[in-house]
């Protein structure tokens, strides 16, 4: 019976081989099992004639009791120590050199994103000295690319930098984004900037990246189309409200008198009273209306709208009924804060009875009443349907 005992030994033999081959150890030593062989082909050797003795049974059951006692003791070794294999190493070593390739990888894509870039960029971590791009340091008129948060807040504009300050200061975790703009003086020159950033929370440290542009009142909003000089005029509008009436689409049309902006402009100067018209005007294309062929330039502060929706126009109907105060839209540019409103004339089309010129003549009348001293709302409907607040 201990031929048994024998193909045991050499069953957990394969089990240990076995064992190695899973733990990815292709060059382990093996000399533990080749002296576990030896001393066993000894033993067989010695008992050869009495493979049935009682001598030979305890002698297997040692010398197996021996290996499992000192491959277990191997393995705490190894646990404890945290031990590798040369080829584990080599693997390891393999993939953090992937890892840095990839991100040297990551890291150039992202330079030659920024140099191609028409924006500046900032880096700052928290009690550190902040870094910016080229683009950066020429829109704040800088010396070098690594400066200090008092050379950057030295260029913001006074008033503007109280307002920077109280909007960083909000910033948490569950909002990490912030938008703003401020006056940059870069070199005598008073420039609008609009800053787009986000705070980074990351063990424990925090670090800023902000992207800023010049807001050109020629070039605004972001997509450089020229919301003040490039909106279709007044033929185009004549030309619309044409096609509507032949194709019988009921809508609204309503003239906007920019009330307040010329006082903005004298305060605060026309490039300010721009920007706040041109983010007015994306506001009301963004609320009201749903393409591009639906907001007019009649001529200065004087713009018009058409309304094509019913739901939009019953919206605008209800909150003109209460109070009329949908229209007025609160500006916030760096420290300078107000409230465009306008005066509006408006008049209703159904599909069919009135032509252009009829709808046009309305609107432009039931405007001239709401800029009469006398009149107490700022918004009139032509025809029998005057609200006043």
């Amino acid at each position: 019976m201990n031929i048994f005992v024998v193909i045991g030994v050499l069953l957990i033999w394969i089990l240990f081989d076995i064992i190695l081959k899973l733990a990815n150890k292709k060059n382990a030593d093996y000399s533990f099992i080749v002296t576990f062989a030896f001393v066993m082909g000894l033993g067989y050797y010695y008992f050869y004639d009495k493979l049935e003795s009682k001598e030979f049974e305890l002698y297997s059951y040692a010398l197996i009791g021996t290996f499992i006692f000192i491959l277990i003791v191997k393995v705490l070794i190894s646990v404890m120590k945290k031990d590798i294999s040369k080829e584990d190493f080599m693997k390891l070593e393999r993939e953090i050199l992937d890892i840095k390739k990839n991100a040297d990888l990551l890291q150039k894509r992202f330079v030659s994103t920024i140099e191609i870039l028409n924006d500046g960029m900032c880096f700052k971590d928290c009690d550190e000295d902040l870094f910016g791009t080229d683009r950066f340091i020429e829109l704040f008129g800088l010396k070098n690319n690594i400066f200090s948060q008092e050379v950057f807040e030295s260029k913001i504009y006074k008033d503007d930098l109280i307002e920077y300050k109280k909007i960083i200061e909000k910033i948490t975790k569950k909002k990490p984004i912030y938008s703003t703009t401020y006056r940059v003086n870069n070199d005598g020159n008073l420039i609008w900037i609009k800053e787009v950033g986000k705070k980074i929370f990351l063990d424990k440290k925090e670090s800023y990246i902000s992207i800023v542009k010049p807001m050109n009142i020629k070039q605004f909003p972001e997509s450089e189309i020229d919301v003040l000089n490039e909106l279709p005029n007044h033929k185009k509008l004549y030309e619309e409200i044409q096609n509507l009436v032949r194709i019988k689409k009921p809508f609204t049309l309503i003239l906007m008198h920019l009330t307040n902006v010329p006082n903005i402009n004298e305060k605060y100067g026309r490039d300010l009273g721009d920007l706040m018209m041109g983010e007015y005007l994306k506001k009301m294309r963004y609320n009201f209306i749903k393409d591009n062929h639906s907001l007019y330039r009649v001529g200065g502060i004087n713009f018009a709208l058409i309304i094509k929706d019913e739901r939009k126009v019953e919206l605008i109907d209800r909150a003109l009924q209460h109070g009329g105060d949908l229209f007025n839209l609160k500006m916030v540019f760096g420290g300078v804060t107000q409230t465009l409103y306008p005066n509006l004339g408006l008049s209703q089309s159904p599909a069919v009875g009135k032509n252009a010129d009829q709808i046009i003549d309305e609107a432009t009348e039931a405007l001239k009443i709401t800029l009469k001293e006398s009149f107490d709302a700022n918004y009139h409907y032509y025809e029998n349907k005057e609200i006043s607040k």
